[in-house]
């Protein structure tokens, strides 16, 4: 229910600095120690198998991306409202330009659960279809019974979760309206270090107007372990990001979305991440539909042979002679390689053609083939005889990375 007129900042952010604090991992931002060990599989050697099955990730389940079809050039223009925004003569970023074409597709999002007390927050998203698809974070929405946003004109309305995907922390809202503005969507992978960018947001609840801060981009393709989700594909940005800003654009000099806010490093300064727009883009299509994406599943739990030492595989049974491959340490029971006859201790060495040397090898190869393809996994098995198994992907819900 529409509330026009109502006084913007005391009715809907009452409280706010206090829900961004205490709402702030609900729907403020994610915060991440980078000191953490977020690739115990790939980065550390573990002693014992009972340590690597605490340890180890699944890392196709969480890390490999839908098979959905990108939006192309055509459909984001058709849908973005905004102008394109010149550079300034020096060719820098023009804030103020840049704030005036994007700051009114951007809007706050406050959540509430079911007692209207518990588990509230604050976010941030912004429009990207004139009737009123909002883009968001997964986690801000996380848990949320009732969902309220406040447009760039102070009015307030009820907003609806059309669908969201967890395992890459992005959600859909719908809030009513017509010829509403809509964000003009860029090209993440046109996006090179040392680019000016932009960052809008609902940064603390601070008030009734978002916030704004600006920056370079520091990184590309970073990777975090968040919430037990593999984030991939990210961009790393100095532009400030506070609780709060979850779900908020990130801006090229052009008024350009080119990342979603997500997280920060809570042990740093200056360091922020936001998912890449192309990496969004084909997962916030499927979820405008109400759906949730899909992807190809092995269903191993998998880490790399060399990261074993000599007690690890024996008791794997791992044959003495492998020296390189991906070992697998678990299988998911009603999984596609446990129906297909893969055991614990065999080494993966090639699948579907391509030759497997790492962990990463085999989740890209994964991540590019098609649910319900069979494909050919070639293994070493524990005798030290090769095998080569047929294998019909499955799939899990969920976009990964």
């Amino acid at each position: 229910m529409d509330r026009e007129n109502a006084p913007r900042a005391s009715r809907f952010f009452a409280g706010a600095v206090i829900g961004a604090v205490v709402g702030g991992l609900v729907a403020g931002l994610i915060v991440v120690s980078l000191g953490d060990p977020q690739r115990i599989y790939v980065t550390e050697k573990i002693d014992t198998a009972q340590e690597i099955g605490r340890a180890v990730a699944d890392v196709l389940d969480n890390q490999a991306p839908a098979t959905t079809v990108a939006l192309d050039a055509e459909v984001v223009s058709d849908q973005a409202t905004t102008p394109e925004v010149e550079k300034t003569d020096a060719g820098r970023l023009d804030v103020k330009a840049v704030l005036a074409a994007v700051a009114p597709t951007v809007v706050q999002i406050e959540v509430s659960s079911e007692d209207g007390i518990f588990g509230g927050g604050q976010g941030t998203g912004f429009i990207i279809s004139s009737d009123g698809q909002v883009v968001t974070n997964a986690h801000v929405v996380e848990g949320a019974a009732n969902i309220n946003v406040m447009l760039s004109d102070g009015t307030v309305r009820t907003a609806e979760l059309v669908q969201q995907d967890p395992t890459r922390d992005l959600a859909v809202l719908k809030i009513d309206g017509e010829n509403l503005p809509a964000a003009r969507l860029g090209r993440s992978a046109e996006v090179e270090v040392g680019d000016e960018v932009l960052a809008i947001g609902n940064a603390l609840g601070l008030g009734d107007t978002p916030s704004v801060t600006t920056g370079i981009v520091s990184a590309l393709e970073r990777e975090l372990q968040l919430s037990g989700n593999r984030l991939t594909r990210l961009i790393q940005t100095d532009a400030a990001i506070n609780p709060g800003n979850s779900g908020g654009p990130l801006v090229n000099a052009k008024g350009e979305v080119i990342g979603v806010n997500t997280a920060i490093a809570g042990n740093a300064e200056g360091i922020g991440f936001a998912i890449s727009i192309d990496h969004a883009r084909p997962v916030i299509e499927t979820l405008q539909t109400g759906e949730v994406p899909k992807r190809p599943l092995l269903g191993v739990n998998i880490i790399d042979i060399e990261m074993l030492d000599d007690t690890s595989r024996e008791q794997y049974n791992i044959y003495e002679g492998v020296e390189t491959g991906v070992v697998i340490v678990a299988l998911v029971e009603d999984g596609a390689a446990n129906a297909a006859g893969l055991k614990v201790g065999e080494v993966v060495t090639e699948f579907d053609g391509q030759e497997i040397e790492s962990v990463q090898d085999l989740v890209a190869a994964v991540r590019d083939s098609e649910i319900g393809r069979t494909v050919l996994v070639e293994v070493v098995s524990n005798d030290g005889s090769i095998r080569k198994v047929d294998v019909e992907l499955g799939f899990t819900e969920g976009a990964g990375g």
